[in-house]
């Protein structure tokens, strides 16, 4: 009855291990979204801060167009990974757009955190 017991608990334990491994290594990922789109234009505002205005390809929201805040850490790369500069991109190219979801924060005025923009053709 002991060992018996000592098997229940263990892999309760066990069991309790996987999911919070699998918790800590998925939980970032839960709020990205990627969706690919056409690039309108590109806005510097007057404070410095860049805007790349997109329209998206698929349709996520009620409204196809996106207007996407670029910082420091977003990351902008070519069709194979590298590095490029985001006076490469033009209006008319074809981009895919990695985003925090807008859907998960409670934010009156939402512009979404952009991780990368992957340049797909030009």
């Amino acid at each position: 009855m002991n060992r018996k017991r000592l098997i229940i608990i263990g892999s309760v334990l066990v069991v309790i291990a996987i999911v919070a491994v699998l918790a800590i290594t998925q939980s970032p990922k839960w709020s990205r979204l990627s969706f690919e789109a056409v690039v309108q234009e590109t806005i510097t505002q007057p404070d410095g801060e860049v805007r790349l205005i997109v329209e998206r390809t698929t349709e996520i929201y009620s409204s196809p167009m996106n207007s996407l805040g670029i910082s420091e850490s977003t990351e902008i790369v070519d069709a194979d990974g590298n590095p490029i500069m985001l006076e490469e991109i033009q209006p008319g190219d074809i981009v895919k757009v990695i985003l925090k979801n807008a859907f998960n924060e409670e934010k009156p005025f939402y512009y979404p955190t952009v991780y990368e923009i992957q340049l797909i053709s030009n």
